[in-house]
């Protein structure tokens, strides 16, 4: 997931001018947002931690902050540290499909199947048309042995989005898993053909 960026402003700044700035207005939160984001684009997430958690202390309802601040602890694979991040975003704002498509991903992760599904229904409530919470939400299904409402969930994705290779693949394995193996292959050969890489081993099965 890229960095947030909602809310800093202006050209791209050296890294130098940014910790400088951040030096001399030590109670910006703007300003230590912005370091947060250049060191996260150098990946230096450690730092970009510290940034983030810096502004928060200065501004412990930034919204975007915390969203930000949980991303990186999940690209640390600090996931429960992401998650109580994203929570605090909910309690900012209860209407984030996002921070609840963010805490549904960390759950794949984790392997918690039924949070996960949880939270990536509550962010499809707020905002029906979001395609990555559909492609997860369909993995998730699957894994949930839900396979017709996979099956369901993926075609609407295949609907938004029909260039992207990602929703055909979810759509084969949701119809491979519901048993419908002629279909499983057509969705898959469309994966290919936008250029997705669908995995050799699900190939075979289909072949098979």
């Amino acid at each position: 997931m890229p960095p947030r960026t909602d809310n800093p402003t202006g050209a791209s700044t050296p890294l130098a001018d940014l910790e400088k700035e951040a030096r001399e207005n030590p109670h910006s939160v703007i300003a230590h947002h912005r370091l947060a984001l250049a060191y996260w684009k150098e990946g230096r997430l450690e730092d970009a931690l510290a940034a983030f958690r810096k502004g928060l202390e200065i501004d412990p309802a930034g919204y975007e902050l915390r969203i930000n601040l949980g991303t990186v602890l999940f690209q640390l694979g600090r996931f429960e540290e992401g998650i109580r991040e994203n929570e605090a975003a909910l309690k900012l704002r209860p209407d984030s499909a996002e921070a609840h498509a963010n805490i549904g991903s960390a759950c794949i992760q984790m392997q918690e199947w039924e949070k996960a599904a949880e939270h990536f229904e509550r962010a499809l409530e707020i905002k029906p048309e979001m395609v990555p919470a559909l492609t997860n939400l369909t993995t998730v299904l699957v894994e949930l042995g839900r396979t017709e409402q996979a099956v369901a969930v993926a075609e609407k994705a295949v609907s938004l989005a029909p260039t992207f290779g990602l929703a055909h693949n979810n759509l084969a394995v949701a119809c491979y898993y519901a048993g419908d193996t002629g279909r499983a292959r057509e969705a898959a050969e469309k994966a290919r053909q936008l250029g997705y890489p669908v995995h050799p081993d699900f190939l075979a099965k289909l072949s098979g």
